[in-house]
């Protein structure tokens, strides 16, 4: 339940924000964003000088993988609906499904996989301002 909470304090403070980029999305019953990262939100965190946070609602679609590829910063993943499979170069596969959370380190090559149903989650990316939002792997 901690972790719930802290993913609603994190929400809550957010929220707070004064945005460089606010894109809406829809809360229509359900509206599905396209396949990919939709960026939902970019902006500086007036406690972190020179970091700023990028929300996304990122969907993966059926029988899917995501390219290896790393961010420059930390990357705190919230799955709403579905599951995936969590491939993080290092660690054993793990699937979380709707309603699990997790934390993905500053550079550490991950490929999250789908299996035959889709996956959707709110992504928050800590990451030095102006850095790209995500390295393909090496």
């Amino acid at each position: 339940m901690s972790g719930r909470i802290g993913l609603v304090t994190t929400i809550t403070a957010l929220a707070g924000m004064s945005a460089l980029c606010v894109i809406p999305v829809s809360a229509d019953e359900g509206h599905r964003p396209p396949p990919g990262s939709n960026t939902m939100l970019v902006a500086p965190l007036e406690t972190a000088p020179g970091l700023e946070v990028i929300v996304s609602d990122v969907v993966i679609p059926p029988n899917a993988e995501v390219p290896p590829h790393t961010h420059p910063g930390e990357e705190i993943v919230y799955v709403i609906e579905g599951a995936a499979i969590h491939r993080e170069e290092g660690q054993e596969d793990r699937i979380y499904r709707a309603g699990e959370a997790f934390v993905i380190g500053k550079g550490k090559v991950h490929s999250p996989q789908t299996t035959n149903e889709p996956a959707r989650a709110i992504v928050f990316r800590v990451h030095p301002v102006g850095a790209p939002e995500r390295m393909p792997a090496e």
